[in-house]
């Protein structure tokens, strides 16, 4: 046989799934190495958090627990990490494709994150406040007054849910790397249906409503439906995992249930229905909205934002290999996390700001409840940061207007509405779903008016 018909059968070999299968045992043992690695990572960060591993901790305080020990499992773990990353990409060049592989760590990373999320287990809102982490009038007591107190307690809150931001920004960095690869067929589910799998879809993903409403045309572009639009978009602020834990950690229990309750009607059924009705009026048009969106006045904020999150851009030439998912998930995370951190800190100094200067009219009553409603459906916020702002009304005796903040703060804001009617072109979509989630914080603020 002559080398040229060698080489050609050498081809048809590996094309046909037959070559050289010798390096799939170092593989999977690098494979195995990646998830032990990231697994000793987690827990090392876990324990920072927590403090559970060791009998002894250096310093020990409301926000972390630090012991050297940790130190060395955290270098352990990220050298690990690297090099059966480096690993898997040299033995990735001579063996035979794995598309099985991929599949199979996307869900493994995805169990340890969820893993290590349930494991934070927040405190508990009196452990909490006692503590000082989100009661922050200890800052006094270090000359922490007038206009420094606003940063002071938007440092707080970050580092009081850092541990919280980290999972976050993993599990969304992932979801938006993989994830729509084997979810994409339920992107189109119009109805009722649509509307549940966009709030599942939205669960890990701790998005602001800004940065969710520009992920939208993305979405369309790929057919998603008008149902699963909405509730993504509504679904990432107000439903994802990370909320509702430091919801329960953080929070009274009615105003955590009210929070988690609320959350649900509005991602899934308000948004169903204003769906239902906006396709009866028209439909999507991404690309003329594109247009409008670009000439208009917020074209900056959203073209920045639109790169930031391009799910397309993100997402690639697609995830072919182990390698690829790592780096490509890693990537994705950094991006996230480059744009969340500093708008979850800048927006908490400017919800502490707005709380100082409520006017002294503002009180625990009806017309404080829809003025809040109004106000908070429109104001823009950073994910989470309505936790603390609604924490500082309740411990001011102001249940209504903080259990109407809880509901119409996450949800949209005037940000979002600008971006995702003209990337749309569905301005009346967009406006009877403000609409209808200031109907909902005004009913929740109602209630607890009744119930005190």
């Amino acid at each position: 046989m002559s080398v040229d018909s060698s080489v050609a059968m050498r081809g048809v070999q590996q094309r046909s799934g037959v070559g050289d299968r010798t390096a799939e045992v170092p593989t999977i043992a690098s494979l195995a190495g990646v998830v032990a690695s990231l697994a000793l990572t987690l827990l090392a960060l876990l324990d920072l958090r927590r403090g559970f591993l060791f009998a002894q901790y250096a310093p020990r305080s409301a926000y972390y627990a630090f012991n050297p020990w940790q130190a060395v499992m955290l270098a352990a773990g990220i050298a690990g990490l690297i090099a059966s990353h480096r690993a898997l990409r040299r033995l990735e060049a001579r063996t035979v494709a794995m598309p099985r592989s991929v599949k199979a760590l996307t869900f493994i990373v995805f169990a340890l994150l969820v893993a290590d999320l349930f494991a934070y287990r927040g405190v508990p809102a009196a452990r909490s406040i006692a503590a000082g982490r989100i009661n922050v009038d200890w800052l006094g007591a270090f000359g922490v007054t007038d206009w420094w107190r606003p940063f002071a307690q938007a440092t707080s809150y970050l580092l009081n849910v850092w541990h919280a931001t980290m999972i976050g920004v993993l599990m969304s960095g992932l979801v938006l790397t993989i994830l729509p690869r084997y979810l994409e067929p339920y992107f189109v589910r119009p109805g009722f249906t649509g509307s549940l799998v966009g709030a599942l879809f939205a669960l890990p993903q701790p998005f602001c409503s800004c940065c969710s409403s520009v992920m939208a045309p993305s979405f369309v572009r790929r057919g998603a439906s008008t149902n699963f639009l909405l509730s993504f978009v509504v679904g990432a602020p107000m439903l994802n995992v990370t909320t509702l834990f430091l919801a329960v950690a953080l929070l009274p229990a009615p105003f955590a249930l009210v929070r988690i309750v609320a959350g649900m009607v509005v991602t899934v059924l308000v948004t169903y229905v204003v769906a239902r009705a906006a396709d009866r009026w028209d439909a999507p048009n991404p690309a003329a909205g594109e247009a409008a969106a670009r000439a208009g006045g917020w074209r900056r904020i959203g073209a920045f934002y639109e790169r930031l999150f391009d799910v397309e851009g993100i997402v690639g030439g697609g995830v072919d290999t182990p390698s690829d998912l790592i780096a490509r998930w890693l990537r994705a995370s950094g991006r996230i996390a480059l744009i969340l951190v500093p708008t979850l800190w800048g927006w908490s100094v400017v919800a502490a700001v707005a709380f100082q200067a409520l006017p002294s009219a503002f009180g625990n009553n009806l017309p404080s409840v829809v003025a809040a409603a109004v106000g908070g459906t429109l104001f823009m916020i950073s994910t989470w940061s309505e936790i603390p702002m609604a924490l500082r009304l309740i411990q001011s005796g102001w249940s209504g207007p903080a259990a109407a903040l809880l509901v119409v703060l996450p949800a949209v804001s005037l940000p979002c509405i600008v971006v995702l009617g003209g990337a749309l072109q569905r301005f009346r979509m967009v406006a009877l779903l403000a609409a209808a989630v200031m109907v909902v914080g005004i009913v929740a603020g109602a209630i607890f008016l009744l119930s005190s």
